[in-house]
């Protein structure tokens, strides 16, 4: 891919605005910056800013830019319109790659995304635009996590006054925000509602979310989220790399003959997912047999028991990846069925 491309262009994502930056390697040390407004009428100057310095949007020109979630979505909806080979990056990834740095701003920023995506072209993974009914549930979700989050806000705090002995200031907090929690209550069952509306709708995400539930302690709301941050269960070649991103796959450390760290999980993944499945793995424990049997014996040989609990998150994972991939129900002892 590197091979035939002549620009490379860096885009700094922000609000209401949008830096951007060209590199050329013809043109050596020389890079060329405008900023543009985050409208319609700014990426159609963006564009014709690229013609300009005679950059056009096709298989010669790489634009990168960072993953900033909902302020990059009109500009990356603009440019797969555009039909460009375009690639949003982890920021942590470029971040990393620019070394030491004192500093910052939206101009060197897009200068620094233009240089990474000249540096490491070979490594570039074009941008594929989820599937219409992923991108609406994947909202979906991120509303309902909201409201769940501020129900506990009301909730916890409520409960820890009675703990206390606050009782009656207790009823007084109660009664004030009971309408408020009643519409939370209301607006989180109606959201669950379109979500499952949607995914019986289409034939392919229905079958994936049956599969993945038909894991013992995968239940709707993590198979949902499942498919959502997955694209689908297509953005993963195989059940590690998926375990990976979900945060369960223990790393070792170590450095020299002498310093040996325990292995641990690691902090960048999607927490959310995580979450979900630390869940699914405590039902899993109390209902499926074989999991049940693995944690006891786990917990008898001394290990540690968030270890144990992740090692069952793991094995969650590679089971729902498993159905998924063969397109099948999941049934206890599978492989000596097949025998």
């Amino acid at each position: 891919m590197s091979k035939v491309l002549k620009n490379f262009v860096g885009i700094d994502i922000s609000k209401t605005w949008f830096d951007a930056a060209i590199i050329s390697p013809n043109n050596g040390s020389e890079v060329f910056h405008q900023q543009f407004t985050q409208t319609p009428e700014g990426y159609y100057k963006f564009k014709q800013w690229l013609c300009h310095h005679a950059v056009l949007i096709n298989e010669e020109t790489l634009l990168c830019m960072e993953y900033t979630g909902v302020y990059n979505t009109g500009l990356v909806q603009f440019l797969v319109k555009e039909k460009a080979h375009l690639w949003v990056e982890m920021p942590l990834r470029i971040k990393r790659a620019s070394g030491l740095q004192r500093g910052s701003d939206d101009r060197s920023a897009a200068h620094k995304i233009a240089w990474y995506a000249l540096r490491y072209a070979d490594q570039a993974k074009l941008w594929k635009p989820c599937d219409t009914s992923i991108e609406r549930l994947r909202h979906l979700i991120t509303q309902r996590e909201r409201i769940v989050n501020s129900l506990k806000h009301l909730t916890v705090p409520l409960e820890e006054l009675k703990q206390c002995g606050c009782i009656a200031d207790a009823k007084l907090v109660e009664q004030s925000q009971k309408p408020a929690i009643k519409g939370l209550k209301a607006a989180k069952e109606k959201i669950e509602s379109l979500i499952a509306k949607i995914v019986q709708q289409e034939e392919q995400l229905c079958k994936k979310v049956k599969f993945a539930q038909s894991v013992n302690g995968i239940g709707i709301v993590t198979a949902t989220a499942l498919l959502v941050y997955t694209k689908g269960f297509t953005a993963f070649d195989n059940a590690k790399q998926m375990a990976c991103y979900c945060g369960v796959v223990p790393f070792s450390k170590t450095s020299g003959s002498s310093v040996r760290y325990k292995p641990s999980v690691s902090p960048f993944a999607n927490m959310k997912l995580k979450k979900l499945l630390h869940l699914c793995a405590m039902s899993a424990i109390q209902n499926d047999a074989e999991l049940k049997l693995y944690y006891q014996r786990k917990i008898l040989e001394g290990k540690n028991k968030m270890s144990v609990i992740n090692a069952v998150r793991n094995k969650l994972v590679h089971r729902v990846f498993a159905v998924v991939r063969d397109e099948r129900m999941f049934e206890d002892k599978y492989a000596t069925n097949c025998a």
